[in-house]
């Protein structure tokens, strides 16, 4: 009983892993369904990343007046490169209910793993802001099905 109890499992697994086919991808490589989560982006004033004292610019909002506060609607994926140029996507929760515009800003480690590991339907593809992702789901969910598509156009300013 114990054995057909492991083998279930353990078929479960391998059907999970290989019965979901990787969605094709936008332009900058992201995936375009997978897993959401959410992050928060903070870093001090001069604090230096990578070599870079600028690497936490992208999260200064003009909204505010410039005058500090956080990019609300920033997120990471794991195909950007830093000194690439923001991009942005929209973001639907799995079956169209509601939709957000992010601005890809940041590199997200988890979903680089995903892209190198067998696709199967918990696979991250974008990591957003808790303001962002408060706007598609509560942030005590923590993870959420996604459609990601790129939009044209880019984003001006910071």
């Amino acid at each position: 009983m114990a054995a057909l109890i492991v083998a279930c499992i353990m078929l479960s697994y391998v059907e999970g892993v290989r019965g979901v086919q990787e969605p094709p991808r936008t332009p900058h490589g992201v995936p375009t369904a997978g897993v959401a989560t959410w992050y928060g982006a903070r870093c001090p004033k001069g604090v230096s990343v990578y070599g870079r004292t600028d690497t936490c610019t992208p999260y200064k909002s003009v909204e505010q007046g410039g005058r500090g506060g956080e990019l609300v609607l920033y997120a990471a994926v794991g195909t950007f490169t830093y000194y690439a140029k923001p991009y942005r996507v929209r973001v639907c929760v799995r079956g169209g209910a509601k939709c957000v515009v992010a601005v890809v800003r940041d590199y997200c480690h988890g979903a680089w793993l995903a892209l190198r590991r067998p696709w199967n339907s918990a696979s991250r593809v974008i990591d957003l802001s808790p303001a962002l992702f408060r706007q598609l789901a509560p942030l005590s969910r923590g993870v959420i099905y996604v459609r990601v598509e790129e939009l044209g156009g880019g984003h001006r300013g910071r």
